[in-house]
């Protein structure tokens, strides 16, 4: 029998909603409109995600990006200096060519120390991320 999944900590903010499942895996929902993180949005995302790994240390993390089209290089400098606090593997959908494009650049530059997948849907992101649990 399947355990049901739920969700222990859900966080709304400006820019969209974070959540802690009861599987330990933490994901990220943008509100619609949002097509670029900028340094002020992933400051705040950085509060809510250290709250949520303050006990456990970094969990399973999991992005809605299928929007996200821009991404500035002091984003990306944000990103690679902090994501690793809370991230111990990264998954994330995608669906377009620019969000591919994005991606792949940015990690040409940045080996995060944990992986990193992109996917075309929820389902197999998450699954994904399942095969790293102890």
């Amino acid at each position: 029998m399947l355990k049901k999944i739920t969700i222990i900590k859900s966080v709304p903010f400006k820019y969209g909603v974070i959540e802690l499942r009861s599987d330990n895996i933490i994901t990220h929902y943008p509100n619609k409109g949002v097509e670029e993180y900028t340094v002020a949005n992933l400051e705040l995302m950085l509060t809510i995600l250290s709250d949520l790994t303050k006990d456990s240390g970094p969990l399973p993390y999991f992005s809605e990006n299928k929007n996200i089209k821009r991404m500035s290089g002091d984003t990306k400098a944000y990103i690679m200096q902090h994501m690793s606090k809370f991230a111990s593997e990264f998954a994330m959908t995608e669906n377009s060519a620019i969000n591919r494009f994005l991606t792949h650049s940015f990690l040409t530059f940045w080996r995060p120390p944990f992986p990193v997948k992109m996917f075309k849907t929820e389902e197999q992101a998450i699954k994904w991320l399942k095969e790293f649990k102890k």
